[in-house]
């Protein structure tokens, strides 16, 4: 099994991002305001056709992100230990 380091790259390259916007208290506020409430969250969602697991890492990482956005660390959480850790 071969690691895909571009895929790997890219993808730190997106966190960076989010931890340079998570960092800005002004781009965190802006960034809110486009966010849809949980409402619209699930009717998008449902929308979607269904995800496998293998699929879903990607959820966990918006999981992340909207933890840290909403001020929380996502490392004091259960799912990033047993994720990340």
């Amino acid at each position: 099994m071969q690691l895909n380091v571009r895929k790997i790259e890219a993808r730190i390259q997106k966190l960076q991002e989010i931890r340079r916007i998570a960092a800005d208290p002004e781009l965190v506020s802006m960034l809110l305001e486009f966010l849809g409430a949980d409402d619209d969250v699930e009717a998008i969602q449902a929308a979607k056709p269904h995800q496998s697991a293998a699929s879903a890492a990607p959820q966990d990482d918006m999981d992340i992100v909207e933890q840290v956005l909403n001020g929380k660390d996502p490392r004091a959480s259960s799912h990033w230990s047993a994720k990340r850790a």
